[in-house]
């Protein structure tokens, strides 16, 4: 397969290299209930994930909560499905001037269209609930609360490519399971819901018990704890790019290489 070499970044979910810092410290007093505050925060999230085993539940990161569950073909204004799968088939055309996917499916196409930014009706998610947090923590906006949204997966919610209908054929949210075309996708454990009706906002059951809220002033705490366990945007953009703009993080946040947390 040749892959093109320089995705464009996300633009609702990209990494900024500049969030929002934490407010300087006024006394050695507020600096140690920050770091309390931070901690207890943490140790909640981790409790929080211990109640959903991992090999049944999936994981979505929002900068804000106002964010919906919403596709990007869906938020723009007066969607229309035929004008959406026009511009998908257009998709298929011209990308195959830059990529070779022998005997690749509309699934194949679709998801490859959702990794290099093409408005589609699928709905990015992950199976690790750390690339999830670092995808709240660090994406505009970073002067509101993330939060982090675990959803059950069923046997039932699987779409199988091999035998569902096409991506503009199916009626209910499911989740689908790309082939692992990018490096990205593989470093991400990313997955994606599917919404036949991609303007209507999904709100699955339980919504508000399966999701975690960071504080915003903890997010750039929480950012700093994702990076000394391996999560930054190095390692999940797997790319030159996501080298630079970790670098460029630690840089404007005075760290050392590998340097600890709270």
């Amino acid at each position: 397969m040749r892959a093109p070499t320089r995705p464009p970044p996300k633009p609702i979910r990209g990494t900024s290299a500049d969030p929002v810092p934490v407010p300087a410290s006024t006394s050695p007093e507020d600096a140690v209930e920050r770091i309390k505050s931070a901690r207890a925060h943490w140790h909640a999230f981790q409790d929080f994930l211990d109640r959903r085993p991992h090999s049944r539940w999936v994981f979505r990161g929002c900068a804000s909560r106002a964010f919906q569950c919403l596709p990007s073909a869906g938020r723009i204004p007066n969607h229309d499905p035929l004008f959406e799968e026009h511009v998908f088939r257009a998709f298929k055309r011209e990308a195959r001037l830059h990529v070779s996917l022998p005997g690749a499916t509309d699934w194949d196409w679709l998801a490859l269209g959702q990794h290099f930014g093409l408005p589609t009706r699928l709905l990015d998610w992950t199976t690790n609930p750390l690339v999830a947090c670092f995808f709240a923590v660090s994406s505009a906006p970073f002067d509101e609360d993330a939060v982090i949204y675990a959803q059950p997966v069923h046997d039932t919610l699987v779409i199988n490519p091999d035998n569902a209908p096409g991506p503009f054929e199916i009626d209910r949210v499911g989740f689908l399971l790309p082939a692992t075309t990018a490096p990205r996708i593989a470093s991400q454990r990313g997955l994606f819901s599917v919404h036949p009706r991609p303007s209507e906002p999904w709100v699955p059951d339980g919504l508000a018990q399966n999701s975690f809220v960071i504080p915003q002033a903890l997010r750039p705490r929480f950012q700093r704890k994702l990076f000394s366990l391996g999560i930054d945007a190095a390692h999940v953009w797997a790319s030159l790019e996501g080298v630079c703009l970790s670098l460029n993080w630690q840089y404007r946040q005075r760290l050392g290489i590998g340097a600890a947390v709270f």
